[in-house]
């Protein structure tokens, strides 16, 4: 499976392009887009669908690739489908038809079978299916149905198995499966007994399959599916938030953030906290040696993941704080009601940029994208905060997905990849 770091390098490479060779054989289908008074778009991809349910970036065989998943309506060429798209140029490598729309992202993993992308769709039936892709050929390979009014949440993969959990309308610690299901052709290596999976909180880490599921985090050994650890909490779980260098698993419940061994399950430190906890989680930096804690009041405090001394502490005007993080080699930009870009070692606030919003995610690279829930993107200069533009066209926006200075969107049926090196000359903005 390739590395993260190899993974990021290629898509800075890729978010560096501008000009594509034209002795491409893939399908051209993308229109390249000038930037005359509107929000500068790189390229834009139309689909043969009425709507798009997913935009996200993940590996691919032939490199990183934009994946769309489209609802059109049905089975075949025009109906429900997932494509795979070209992040350097919108143009199309492959799709493959699916008897339904795709609602999670997908996971990329290869090994001797060859790469695999797996995708979970939803059937009318309240029941979903997983389907396993080959990327380099954009086909079918196989397909796991979930048992009757089921969900499935892909887990992760390692380059032999794909996990998968299963869910109904009760969450509760038992009556599900965590279903270890071979890349090659789908057969069952192993099924362990469930609380409902969340849509959340899993990772693969070398031999471990670390799972969420309600008030509960386990640790299981991806070749047999024998239980390593477990910790129960009396009360909601937060987390887990995983170290950068995979040794320790943050959680935070019952009025307490505590550090386990992913070895072992041990509580390497305990730090008891006097409010009422609201998340914890960590950037998706190889950098980042970081745990965030938030405050459901409207703090932020960063922890050491060594022994859980306080860093520093952001405080905004929120209730109900949920935060999200994300981090560059300069900087730290939290997003919740606002987006705020801070010093990583200090903790000193640089600059904010405060939308009329509830919730703002944030995805940081190059840009700044502050994303207000489905409704409309900004893109914001990483080192003033100043916003360059904003995409708020109407619809519903699927996505985004982002890397370097590139945004990627889905509205309606056509998928953009917004440029935020430069400012607009007037906000593409219909309402």
């Amino acid at each position: 499976m390739p590395s993260r770091r190899a993974f990021l390098a290629a898509l800075t490479a890729i978010a560096g392009c501008t000009n594509r060779s034209a002795e491409s054989t893939r399908t051209a289908t993308a229109t390249p887009t000038p930037a005359t008074g509107s929000v500068p778009v790189r390229w834009r991809h139309e689909t043969p669908h009425d709507a798009l349910d997913v935009v996200s970036l993940a590996p691919g065989a032939d490199g990183p690739a934009v994946y769309v998943g489209s609802d059109g309506g049905g089975e075949g060429e025009d109906g429900h489908a997932i494509h795979a798209v070209d992040p350097a140029d919108g143009t199309e490598r492959w799709r493959v038809s699916l008897p339904n729309p795709v609602v999670t992202e997908p996971v990329y993993a290869e090994g001797e079978a060859g790469p695999r992308v797996y995708v979970a769709t939803r059937r009318a039936s309240d029941a979903a299916e997983l389907y396993a892709l080959d990327p380099s050929r954009g086909t079918r390979v196989w397909g796991f149905d979930a048992p009757e009014r089921r969900r499935v949440f892909l887990l992760g993969a390692t380059d032999e198995t794909v996990f998968v959990g299963t869910r109904d309308d009760d969450q509760s610690r038992s009556g599900e499966t965590i279903h270890a299901l071979a890349a090659e052709d789908g057969h069952e290596r192993w099924r362990v007994e469930s609380g409902d999976a969340l849509p959340t909180g899993h990772a693969v880490r070398g031999e471990t399959l670390v799972v969420r599921t309600p008030a509960r985090v386990r640790a299981l050994d991806v070749t047999t599916g024998a239980e390593r650890w477990r910790v129960d909490s009396p009360t909601v779980m937060y987390g887990p938030a995983v170290d950068a260098r995979g040794e320790r698993l943050v959680v935070g419940y019952d009025s307490a953030v505590r550090a386990l061994g992913l070895a072992d399950g041990h509580e390497r430190w305990r730090r008891d906290v006097d409010f009422t906890i609201s998340g914890v989680l960590t950037p998706r930096a190889a950098a980042s040696r970081t745990a965030f804690v938030a405050d459901r009041a409207g703090r932020l405090l960063a922890l050491s993941p060594l022994d859980g001394t306080t860093r520093w502490t952001l405080s905004v005007d929120a209730d109900a704080f949920r935060p999200h993080v994300a981090r560059t080699s300069e900087r730290l930009f939290v997003g919740g009601p606002g987006v705020y870009a801070l010093d990583p070692v200090s903790g000193e606030r640089e600059w904010s940029f405060t939308p009329p919003a509830v919730d703002v995610s944030v995805h940081a690279a190059t840009v700044v994208f502050a994303a207000v829930g489905r409704d409309r993107i900004h893109a914001l200069d990483p080192a003033s905060g100043a916003e360059r533009w904003r995409f708020a066209p109407g619809p519903i926006l699927a996505g985004p997905a982002t890397a370097g200075d590139l945004a990627f969107v889905g509205v309606g049926g056509t998928v953009y990849a917004l440029d935020g090196r430069t400012a607009a000359n007037s906000r593409l903005d219909r309402r």
